[in-house]
């Protein structure tokens, strides 16, 4: 059973049942390595075709996976000249690295794909020196723009898995909401934008079923982050990893943030919090109060914030 924190009391959680009536289309495709989902009224049926495209040119971008991607050149080459849209996001994530006190950081390519092999034939479990060695290069500045090039420090290679899904989110949100879609929901695994208001379910990172049914807001953005997705064997070789000492995360198992920012931001700022320690974890939310957070450790405690009722309508105990 969960130990339930509430980081200030909030006044009530409501436990009803919530359905809503709204003629979505629904389309999915295997997109980034993930299932996407897009859900629109039928007379946007003509929206489907341009967002899925967006979403694979993203992954043509970002993707280390890709041989051929600018992501995989600037790995390969150490210094690649990239256009416009990778410089962009490389300096947010540059920043966002920054704001995070490094716990956010593109520079852990090397670990995540090359010493762990996640996502590839040859996963296995680095010997601790290795992870050692590979951290020791890892800062905020070890990846550097250079004019219209991408530049790495020797020995680190960069993965834009943490930031990449929200920022195609986002991209797609812009497209919808510029051709005059007010309904709908965009969704890429744990990331999500609710265009009108909807329902979004957080899983229950220690078994079967869902922790809580929420019901968003409009305009709303979510994204959660947890240990249970992706491991090699067990768990605590999980994909999250922490910059700072190259190993998975040890805090949570889940994390879930809420807010109206672009889920680009709050896609990485769920990655950061994942692999931080829980008071530097309670701390960095509570000095960001435009974002709520559930969050759920690996002792079975789990903490609320106190804004959740500023961008969630009901919290609702799951039925599965």
């Amino acid at each position: 059973m969960l130990s339930i924190r509430l980081l200030i009391f909030v006044l009530s959680i409501t436990f009803l049942s919530y359905a809503q009536e709204i003629p979505f289309l629904q389309r999915q495709k295997i997109i980034m390595g993930t299932y996407i989902t897009l859900k629109i009224p039928e007379e946007h049926v003509d929206m489907f075709k341009p967002a899925f495209e967006i979403f694979k040119r993203v992954d043509s971008l970002f993707s280390v996976y890709k041989k051929d991607s600018p992501v995989s050149r600037v790995n390969e080459n150490g210094c690649y000249r990239v256009n416009q849209e990778v410089l962009n996001l490389t300096k947010r994530s540059i920043e966002i690295c920054k704001e995070t006190n490094g716990y956010f950081n593109i520079a852990v390519g090397r670990i995540t794909k090359e010493l762990f092999g996640f996502g590839t034939e040859s996963e296995r479990i680095p010997k601790e020196k290795e992870l050692k060695e590979a951290s020791k290069r890892i800062s905020c500045d070890s990846v550097r723009i250079e004019g219209n090039m991408v530049c790495l420090r020797e020995g680190v290679k960069i993965d834009f898995g943490g930031i990449a899904k929200g920022y195609a989110v986002d991209r797609v949100y812009e497209l919808l909401i510029g051709k005059g879609v007010r309904k709908g929901v965009i969704l890429a695994s744990g990331d999500i934008r609710c265009i009108s208001e909807c329902e979004v379910y957080i899983k229950n990172p220690f078994g079967n079923g869902n922790l809580f049914k929420l019901v968003l807001n409009e305009n709303t953005a979510i994204s959660t982050s947890g240990n249970y997705e992706r491991f090699i064997g067990e768990k605590k070789y999980n994909h999250l990893i922490n910059p700072k000492t190259g190993k998975p995360e040890k805090t949570f198992a889940s994390v879930t943030l809420i807010s109206k920012k672009e889920n680009t931001l709050i896609d990485a700022y769920a990655t950061a919090i994942s692999v931080m320690p829980l008071k530097e974890a309670l701390l960095f939310l509570k000095n960001r109060r435009d974002i709520a957070a559930i969050l759920v450790t690996n002792d079975r405690e789990l903490y609320i914030t106190d804004n959740i009722y500023r961008l969630v309508k009901m919290i609702l105990l799951s039925e599965n």
